[in-house]
C-alpha cells in the first residue's frame, strides 16, 4: 500500500510540476504582452530564467508578427492586427525531478475570441463572436469530456467540462481579465534540440476581457 501512495503522489508531484506554470497574452490594439506565470497575480521576472526561455517570434498568424521587446516582467510583442492571435513556445525537453524519464512542453496561447477560427494545435475556439461557448480542438478535431479551468479577474476559478461534441459553455460572473486553460499529454514519443523524449505536454491558455 505504502508503494502504492508513493507512486500516486510522485506521479501527482510530476504533473503539478510540469502544469505549474502557463503563458498568457494580454493586448491593447496592436501591443501584446506575454506573461509567464499563474494568472492573474504571479508573472515572472525576466532576471529569473524562466521568463528568458519564452522568445515571442512564433505567432499565428505569422504574418501579423512586427518586433519584440523584453521588459522586466513580460515579452513584448507588436502585431499589425487587431484579431485574434496565438503565440507558440517549445521549450527544450528535459527530465521531471520526480521520474526518469523526458518531456517536451510546449506553452500555447491565444488572445481574443473573437474568431470562430482555429489558430493552435490544441485550442479553445468560440462558437462566435465574443460567446461564453467554445469548441475545444486537438489538431481542428472537437475534444469531448475535457477539462477547462477558468480564472477571473479576481482569482475566482472554476472548472468546467465540454460535451460529447467537444462543446463547452462558461460563467464570467465579473468585468475584467479572464483565462481559460485547457491541457493535453501525448505520450508519442520524439526528438527536439538534439534531445529525445517520451511525452509532450501542450499547455495552452485563451485571454479575453469581458466589458460589460
Amino acid at each position: 500500500m505504502k508503494k502504492i501512495l508513493l507512486t500516486v503522489f510522485i506521479t501527482l508531484s510530476f504533473a503539478t510540476q510540469i502544469f505549474a506554470h502557463q503563458l498568457w497574452l494580454e493586448r491593447s490594439g496592436e501591443t501584446l504582452k506575454a506573461y509567464f506565470g499563474h494568472f492573474p497575480n504571479f508573472k515572472e521576472k525576466e532576471s529569473g530564467k524562466r521568463l528568458k526561455a519564452i522568445k515571442g517570434l512564433k505567432l499565428n498568424p505569422q504574418s501579423t508578427y512586427v518586433s519584440t521587446k523584453r521588459k522586466s516582467d513580460h515579452i513584448e510583442i507588436t502585431v499589425n492586427t487587431q484579431k485574434d492571435i496565438a503565440l507558440i513556445e517549445k521549450m527544450s525537453p528535459r527530465k521531471g525531478k520526480f521520474v526518469d524519464f523526458t518531456v517536451q512542453t510546449i506553452f500555447l496561447a491565444r488572445e481574443g475570441r473573437k474568431e470562430n477560427k482555429d489558430l493552435l494545435y490544441l485550442d479553445i475556439v468560440p462558437e462566435s463572436p465574443n460567446s461564453n461557448t467554445f469548441f475545444l480542438k486537438l489538431n481542428k478535431e472537437v475534444l469531448p469530456k475535457m477539462s477547462l479551468s477558468v480564472v477571473a479577474p479576481n482569482g475566482w476559478s472554476k472548472k468546467f467540462k465540454s460535451d460529447k461534441f467537444g462543446k463547452v459553455t462558461i460563467e464570467t460572473p465579473w468585468q475584467g481579465d479572464y483565462v481559460a486553460s485547457l491541457k493535453y499529454t501525448d505520450k508519442t514519443p520524439g526528438k527536439a534540440d538534439g534531445k529525445d523524449f517520451e511525452q509532450t505536454n501542450y499547455v495552452m491558455s485563451l485571454h479575453f476581457n469581458v466589458n460589460e
